[in-house]
């Protein structure tokens, strides 16, 4: 009784990867103001857990409605986002900043919107 399900087991891993991703992305933001070259390939790595979990659960959606299908793929282009603005880090030029602010913004308005 007390055994998890595996759909809900997935979400949880799918969140763990997120939240994950999520914390090694900003990590990488802050420390990279230091100008020390690990908090690039930690930005990065974040964004890998974010784009793998984005992709994840997308495929996981059985049968999602119109308004599902809409919101997995701004999740998904808002994570390619970040990886333009790991990129642009790497480049060293300062578009990520902005790229990062644009992914804050909207991922907050998406998550308020009902």
């Amino acid at each position: 009784m007390n055994e998890i399900s595996k759909p809900e087991s997935k979400n949880r891993i799918i969140q763990f990867l997120y939240s994950i991703g999520v914390a090694l992305i900003i990590i990488g933001s802050f420390g990279h103001f230091f100008d020390l070259q690990l908090f690039k390939f930690i930005f990065a790595t974040g964004t890998l857990l974010v784009i793998i979990s984005g992709l994840i659960s997308m495929f996981n959606a059985r049968e999602p409605d119109f308004r599902q299908k809409r919101l997995l793929r701004m999740n998904m282009m808002l994570s390619l986002m970040l990886a333009l603005a790991t990129y642009s880090m790497f480049e060293g030029t300062t578009l990520w900043i902005a790229v990062v602010l644009i992914y804050a913004l909207v991922t907050l308005f998406m998550s308020f919107r009902t």
